[in-house]
């Protein structure tokens, strides 16, 4: 009697889990509060050193744009200020006419980029991100804002582009806003590789995010992310090296990071590998017994006993049957201890297989009937 040794190929991360990061960011909103504040804070430092006040944002001090200093003119700044109360008081879709129609007949560049950039934002809350990216796009091309609200209008640009599915436009004006601050940030560097997974270059895109892992070792999103792009673009020495750098220092956090390790062991037929993975995340209280796992030791059970290696598959097995979502670990396990000549033990599996249900009953009532005999 033998073991059909069935093969069972795991999967580590869909496509998407690449961009759940991404596909959730969010646009800075304008607080005037908060601009106020920022404004003061410049003028403070610039005192402090003994430096005249200026507009040059802290936030872009590196950016090849300089900053205007630019500002509204009387009229047009009491129509701001009115758009600004509506998008306070939610109403949007006034704080959008009213900023539209500024922005579309004022000859002030400030005004049309601080009334698109309100309208923009207003259109972002209502949920209307196409609307959102059109007036953002307008509010950049106007080009009337200092550094600070500028770059985060370009910025919001991209995130809407993104989520609107427009990947190539999004790449284009991420790429533009590092070129002109001269900046990196995680979320940048995220945008970015999110829109290259949505153009389908996820090699490209799991580089990237093992770049902000790497700078942030903590980012346990980043180090996925990266994983399930090298997997996505047929990289798997790749992810399973990334996992077992993080494994190594420490950085497995959760079930998943654990599972995805263990898996790409398995896909890559290192069985012992992938049990030490299994067992730490067991001491750790990390792994729990699962269906899922059943399935793990039953591929190691199985590659064991191809091997000739016994008393592996068994033990193997007799982990697997009990939390299985059905028999047929059991059955192999029958099967295993039959041919050990170990048959009272092979008929309790048996059993147990029955009572989980497998597609071989006749077999399983077999084994089950004729243990000592």
């Amino acid at each position: 009697m033998t073991i059909p040794l069935r093969t069972c190929t795991f999967v580590l991360l869909a496509l998407s889990a690449v961009t759940s990061t991404v596909a959730s960011a969010q646009v800075g909103r304008y607080d005037p509060d908060a601009v106020r504040e920022h404004q003061k804070q410049l003028q403070a430092a610039g005192k402090a050193k003994g430096e005249p006040s200026a507009d040059a944002s802290s936030t872009f001090a590196n950016a090849t744009r300089v900053s205007p200093k630019l500002q509204a003119s009387k009229e047009g700044g009491k129509v701001l200020k009115d758009v600004v109360a509506l998008y306070q008081a939610k109403q949007y879709p006034q704080a959008i006419q009213m900023a539209e129609a500024l922005a579309s007949t004022s000859t002030n560049a400030y005004e049309r980029s601080f009334a698109y950039q309100l309208a923009a934002t207003a259109a972002a809350d209502a949920g209307d991100k196409g609307k959102a990216a059109a007036d953002f796009r307008q509010a950049l091309d106007s080009n009337g804002l200092d550094n600070d609200e500028h770059f985060q209008v370009m910025y919001n640009l991209a995130v809407m582009q993104y989520q609107t599915q427009h990947p190539a436009d999004a790449l284009a004006t991420i790429d533009r806003l590092m070129t002109e601050t001269r900046l990196q940030t995680p979320e940048y560097l995220g945008l970015k590789a999110g829109s290259l997974a949505q153009l389908h270059r996820p090699a490209e895109a799991a580089a990237i995010f093992e770049q902000i892992h790497a700078a942030d070792p903590a980012n346990t999103q980043a180090l996925m992310n990266a994983v399930a792009g090298y997997q996505q673009a047929n990289q798997a020495d790749r992810a399973t090296a990334l996992l077992a750098t993080a494994q190594g220092k420490g950085g497995l956090k959760d079930a998943a990071q654990y599972r995805s390790l263990y898996v790409g062991y398995l896909n890559a037929n290192n069985p012992k590998q992938a049990l030490g993975v299994i067992e730490e995340g067991l001491a750790k209280g990390v792994i729990q017994p699962s269906p899922d796992l059943s399935k793990a030791y039953s591929v190691i059970a199985q590659d064991a006993y191809a091997t000739g290696d016994v008393a592996t598959a068994i033990a193997m097995y007799q982990k697997a049957a009990p939390m299985a979502a059905d028999g047929e670990a059991a059955l192999n396990l029958a099967r295993v201890l039959w041919n050990a000549q170990r048959k009272p033990e092979a008929a309790v599996a048996a059993t147990l297989a029955l009572q989980k249900g497998v597609r071989n009953t006749d077999e399983a009532r077999k084994l089950a009937g004729r243990g000592g005999k």
